[in-house]
């Protein structure tokens, strides 16, 4: 019986999953390690585990690896990600909303109370 190999097609999508895993591990790394130390000591052993496993060809091996993957990921999940300030939901969101260029058109101001 033959393994199954990843299929020609199959490496663009395959990259992009394992990318997008690749950067959810790291951000996720970012919520837990705040100082950048910690931090950056934590993303090389999650770049080393991803490069260990870099040549894997093996169809199975590569699902399971990435399935385990996944369970690590839903494991360590933090309750409150770190979200930038200025992101949407950060602390900054939005605090200095500029004033609507069609009131600034038609002359009101901020001073009007109507």
């Amino acid at each position: 019986m033959t393994v199954p190999t990843i299929p020609s097609a199959l490496p663009v999508a395959h990259r992009l999953y394992v990318m997008r895993l690749y950067r959810r591990s790291l951000k996720l790394a970012a919520s837990w390690y705040w100082q950048r130390s910690e931090y950056c000591e934590k993303a090389m052993i999650i770049r080393s585990m991803f490069d260990e496993n870099k040549n894997v060809t093996n169809l199975r091996h590569a699902q399971e690896l990435l399935a385990h993957t996944e369970n690590l990921l839903g494991i360590y999940n933090h309750s409150d990600p770190y979200i930038s300030p200025t992101a949407p939901g950060g602390s900054k969101w939005e605090r200095n909303v500029p004033f609507p260029e069609e009131l600034v058109r038609r002359g009101v101001t901020i001073y009007d109370k109507n």
